[in-house]
């Protein structure tokens, strides 16, 4: 197995058939540390050439399914199979594939090979990440700068406009393509990478097959605050949500349950969160990103529906990939539930910056409602044009001049919707909205 390795790492594409074919046969070793290293060169195939191992995915699912079956196998597919490893490296390479090949197997297996599934990555991340990039185990889960966005969860908390050098200059014309919703159990979606795992949530990156039998990418996260008070408001919480997801500034929820515990499937998204513009040069994107969320803000209060935890990390940023040069679609995710983990005890991570005096002190400055979503806008209206923490107006003292000089009215703005108390914030949304639009109009150009 360490020839095979070695070779497989030296070159993945001159790596001949027989060497994967007798990694197949040794992720069933007795040997914990042969299982690991036969998974590792899967994976280390996987990342250069997909396709070689796609043809594997199987034979792995079968694996994988059959350790999972019953007389204690379970524990060992959750705690160490190589075949479930194996797969969920290779289900990274290519999620498709991987949902294509276990709606090959009868409905049984494929639900094994999915729970598998579940607990490698729920048990043991093969995500590489910035501090661990070559470990055959695996490193810790999520990003080390995830507390930085507040309360997220999922997605990749990348700078406002990291585009990889790319120039966006435009609104989008086109929205993004909602993924349809389905009502089922957890164990229809299949895992592929795990984004983040915490002792509260835990996020997956999934793939599903719809009703119109195409594959999907979707995001599931899992709550661990199982009690029933708990999932009963989740489930309320989760439903109100959905049915404000119309909106296309909403991230839609495809499907939610409380069984075993509270998870949630939405939409995939690209990015999440908010940066310090700076320059004026983005200052236009700002405003036309804050005015989409704002709006998605207004439609849900005037149903009824609050947010109740606005953080950049509830900002789902997408590209549009018709239209390479337009600003990535902004949409909220995470309605409502996010205040029922504080009543738990705080959830990781969610950073002091975001948190209005309500969700700290509710004896003094009463229940979360829609005044704290005003709060909230305020804090990621702070961070994309100004940087820095609520508290201060700007880390950057010269960015933020350039900010205010265009925009002469924003500390008026944000000192109303960031007041201490809320009778001193700007009375509903709407009312926000407007004073928004207002600043909008103010700038050059």
């Amino acid at each position: 197995m360490n020839r095979i390795l070695s070779a497989a790492i030296d070159d993945p594409s001159a790596l001949p058939e027989g060497d994967l074919d007798r990694a197949l046969e040794l992720l069933d070793s007795d040997a914990k540390r042969v299982r690991v290293s036969a998974a590792w060169a899967f994976g280390v195939v996987a990342d250069e050439r997909p396709g070689r191992v796609v043809p594997y995915v199987t034979r792995l699912a079968g694996m994988a399914a059959d350790a999972a079956r019953g007389d204690g196998a379970a524990s060992e597919a959750t705690d160490g199979s190589g075949a479930a490893r194996a797969l969920a490296y290779v289900s990274q390479a290519d999620p498709a594939a991987i949902e294509r090949e276990l709606r090959t197997l009868d409905e049984a297996a494929a639900r094994r090979c999915r729970a598998a599934l579940w607990g490698q990555f729920a048990t043991r991340t093969v995500v590489r990440t910035p501090d661990d990039d070559d470990a055959p185990g695996g490193g810790k889960a999520g990003r080390p700068d995830g507390d930085r966005w507040g309360w997220a969860g999922g997605g990749s908390a990348d700078a406002y406009d990291a585009d990889g050098g790319r120039t966006r200059r435009r609104p989008p014309e086109d929205r993004p393509v909602d993924p349809p919703a389905l009502e089922c159990g957890y164990d229809r979606f299949t895992p592929v990478e795990a984004l983040h795992l915490g002792e509260t949530v835990q996020t997956f990156k999934i793939v599903y097959y719809g009703p119109d039998g195409d594959t999907y990418p979707g995001l599931c996260k899992r709550i661990d605050a199982g009690h029933d008070g708990f999932r009963s408001a989740f489930d309320r919480r989760t439903r109100l949500w959905s049915g404000v997801d119309d909106h296309d500034g909403i991230v839609p929820v495809v499907c939610w349950g409380t069984d075993p515990g509270p998870w949630v499937v939405t939409a995939y998204g690209g990015t999440t969160g908010l940066a310090a513009l700076g320059d004026g040069d983005r200052l236009a994107a700002a405003l036309w990103t804050l005015g989409e969320l704002l709006d998605a803000l207004r439609f849900a209060h005037e149903r009824g529906v609050i947010h109740g935890m606005l953080t950049p990390g509830a900002v789902v940023r997408s590209a549009m990939l018709t239209e390479p040069e337009a600003w990535r679609y902004p949409r909220l995710t995470d309605w409502g539930y996010v205040p029922l983990l504080r009543e738990e005890g705080p959830p990781e991570p969610i950073s002091e910056r975001y948190l209005a005096p309500e969700h700290v002190d509710p004896g003094t400055y009463g229940s979360v409602d829609g005044a704290t979503d005003v709060y909230g806008f305020g804090t990621l209206a702070h961070e994309a044009l100004l940087g820095g923490t609520s508290s201060g107006f700007g880390d950057d003292r010269d960015a933020s001049a350039a900010v205010t000089d265009r925009l002469p009215g924003l500390e008026g703005f944000l000192r109303r919707c960031l007041a201490e108390r809320k009778a001193e914030r700007f009375g509903t949304v709407a009312s926000m909205a407007s004073a928004f639009g207002d600043l909008r109009e103010a700038v050059d150009g």
